[in-house]
């Protein structure tokens, strides 16, 4: 008897023990209820939210991915386009200087040889019968495939006109370009290569064309009357 009196009466304990520890468990929850389970992540909702973020976030990355492409063609365009501009800026101008000597190829083929003489290393023609003015002078240089003489040195000027002392003969040398210009040849655009000028030479900005008297250079109104020397060669 006093056994199951000691049993009972640790059954009792056990429960009031029980009893005060869930309510003081309840207590500090502030509800009578007990915790519910977590929610799952990876629910249907979740699911579709992180769709639509990942299809938003492609949809910025690929319209930034269009923008620097298109900005990049863009640049290649105007790249392009101004390599192109340049390109065909540097082919007119080497067109225009290689027509002139496409020109003088040409009129090499028209030479009159049987007129001129070698002197030198190269071919020359004194016209000594008939005077004409510069321009005259040149047209007629060209109408026999040649053109007005270039003078290289003093040795080529002392052996063209080495007997020639008293005639005025017009070559290749002018400043037609303005008053005060430096003197260049008409076959070369350049600046001559030589010039030997009659000593104290007076000076007169507004005679522009070249003549040669007694192997010395003076300057002369183009206008005026003188014999001339051409030469064969279409590039000197």
């Amino acid at each position: 008897m006093y056994k199951y009196a000691t049993c009972i009466f640790s059954i009792f304990a056990l429960w009031n023990f029980w009893g005060v520890s869930a309510k003081k468990q309840d207590t500090s929850t502030g509800t009578n209820e007990l915790p519910k389970a977590p929610m799952p992540y990876y629910t249907i909702e979740n699911i579709d939210m992180h769709q639509q973020h990942w299809f938003t976030y492609n949809s910025l990355r690929q319209n930034g991915t269009l923008w620097r492409i298109g900005n990049m063609e863009q640049r290649l365009e105007m790249r392009l386009q101004s390599f192109q501009n340049q390109m065909e800026t540097k082919l007119r101008a080497l067109k225009q200087q290689i027509e002139p000597y496409m020109e003088n190829v040409k009129m090499s083929n028209k030479i009159k040889m049987s007129v001129f003489k070698k002197i030198g290393s190269r071919h020359f023609y004194l016209e000594k019968q008939k005077k004409m003015p510069w321009d005259s002078a040149y047209d007629t240089c060209r109408q026999m495939g040649g053109h007005l003489a270039n003078i290289l040195d003093e040795k080529e000027l002392n052996e063209i006109f080495s007997e020639e002392t008293k005639k005025k003969y017009w070559v290749d040398i002018n400043s037609r370009a303005n008053d005060g210009a430096s003197w260049i040849s008409t076959l070369s655009g350049r600046d001559v290569p030589f010039l030997k000028w009659k000593p104290n030479l007076a000076t007169n900005i507004h005679n522009h064309c070249v003549y040669i008297n007694s192997n010395e250079m003076y300057f002369e109104n183009c206008a005026n009357d003188n014999y001339f020397a051409c030469q064969a060669e279409q590039w000197a």
